[in-house]
């Protein structure tokens, strides 16, 4: 009877995997994404930093079906908001110099779900921007950052 019962889950689960959009959309040259990174200007060491982002995106986008996409193009299966209040979860965060940053990825996250942070190790001064994924490919503005001893 056990048997059964696994070979029925297995074959339940084995009908839910996921299928392919029949469409999606592509990047054209028309596209323009701006990401905007913001963050207060001075921190401590070991303090966690909060890091927002927003991003606006204006053009046309190409409705393809999903058979038709080249393998490796960028596509995505929505046409994206114009204006997104909140992405900073979203992102790849960056920092010059990068020793002794840490940017959050943990649970529990010491920001909102959407947010992100980032301490550091060392005072001095630093550099943060963060860049979107493929096909929303856009790098945010710099933010200057001192970080204090404590």
């Amino acid at each position: 009877m056990r048997s059964r019962v696994v070979a029925l889950v297995m074959l339940a689960l084995g009908g839910c995997s996921p299928s392919s959009p029949e469409y999606v959309y592509v990047r054209t040259s028309s596209v323009a994404v701006n990401v905007t990174a913001r963050a207060e200007s001075r921190v401590q060491v070991g303090e966690w930093l909060r890091l927002n982002a927003s991003r606006a995106t204006t053009g046309d986008w190409n409705r393809v079906r999903f058979a038709d996409v080249d393998e490796g193009m960028p596509w995505i299966g929505y046409i994206p908001p114009q204006y997104e209040s909140e992405v900073a979860a979203n992102l790849r965060w960056f920092s010059e110099p990068m020793d002794g940053v840490e940017f959050d990825a943990q649970a529990p996250r010491p920001v909102p779900t959407m947010e992100r942070a980032v301490r550091f190790a060392r005072p001095g001064k630093y550099r943060i921007w963060a860049s979107s994924y493929p096909p929303l490919d856009a790098t945010s503005n710099v933010l200057q950052v001192e970080v204090t001893a404590e």
